[in-house]
């Protein structure tokens, strides 16, 4: 739906820009429009650079921290092989809970289940008795996932105010009235300008799309990445419902767990459901 709202937007900049009366300014624009152009590239410029930084961030803080978690598994199949069970049930409550929500928030909502995990590998550290160095790794683990998890909070913090939204929508009004302006009566400049416009608008919506980290959340989070965490506890893949649309089935596993929302949005209260191949 959305892709179609916007491929409708473009098409009514092209039908404006052609059936649009033709206009001009009694002063010269040239400078204007290239002083104007110039202040909207460099701030441009400086909000992608910074929204990519942090998009890179986090993108490599996820991924760090789903092999983190595989190596927690590990370790307490090692050190305390009748824990397996416990620490598979809490990694997958936590992975359950962190793709129920977007990357800009999830951090803030997992809390609970992020918690019972630590309970989990605490409760292994002061039980286990021998395997000092083991421990020691398990702890190392544990503190390079609260590590990974602080980095991710301020990594997606959103760059791109309302403020900052309303310059450069502001500049970009500015910059498309200016070239509107530089129509002639063929219909191929009008056309030229048309597209000009356009390329503005996808850059704007690029740049909101990398500030949301909605990239990150296609190709991560409805991805191979965290289904690696599944399989290595030894649980189906799982996908909340609404990851479905974004995933072809040929992408999905044989057998793998769906939540299945009571009531989206309002609430992510869900059952999980097994889809695929019958046991």
């Amino acid at each position: 739906m959305k892709k179609i709202l916007k491929y409708f937007l473009f098409l009514l900049i092209i039908i404006i820009s052609i059936s649009l009366p033709l206009f001009s300014f009694s002063f010269d624009i040239s400078t204007i429009l290239t002083a104007v152009a110039l202040l909207f590239s460099i701030l441009l410029g400086f909000f992608i650079a910074a929204a990519t930084s942090n998009y890179l961030k986090l993108q490599t803080n996820i991924s760090q921290e789903d092999s983190c978690l595989i190596y927690i598994f590990g370790l307490v199949k090692i050190i305390q092989p009748q824990a397996e069970e416990k620490i598979a049930k809490a990694i997958d409550e936590y992975m359950i809970a962190a793709l129920d929500y977007e990357y800009l928030e999830y951090i803030t909502y997992t809390s609970t289940e992020f918690n019972a995990l630590l309970s989990v590998i605490d409760d292994v550290c002061t039980t286990a008795g021998a395997n000092q160095p083991l421990i020691q790794n398990l702890q190392g683990a544990k503190e390079k996932l609260l590590s990974y998890r602080m980095e991710d909070l301020l990594a997606s913090q959103k760059v791109v105010t309302k403020n900052h939204w309303l310059i450069l929508g502001t500049l970009s009004a500015i910059i498309s009235v200016m070239l509107l302006s530089l129509r002639t009566e063929e219909i191929f400049s009008s056309v030229l300008i048309g597209i000009i416009v356009i390329t503005i608008c996808q850059i704007l919506l690029l740049l909101r799309d990398i500030d949301a980290n909605i990239f990150l959340a296609d190709k991560i989070g409805y991805g191979a990445e965290p289904q690696s965490v599944f399989r290595a506890i030894g649980k189906d893949d799982y996908y909340p419902e609404i990851a479905l649309k974004f995933i072809g089935k040929k992408n999905l596993s044989k057998k793998y767990r769906v939540g299945e929302y009571i009531n989206y949005p309002a609430s992510f209260e869900k059952t999980i459901k097994l889809r695929g191949e019958k046991i």
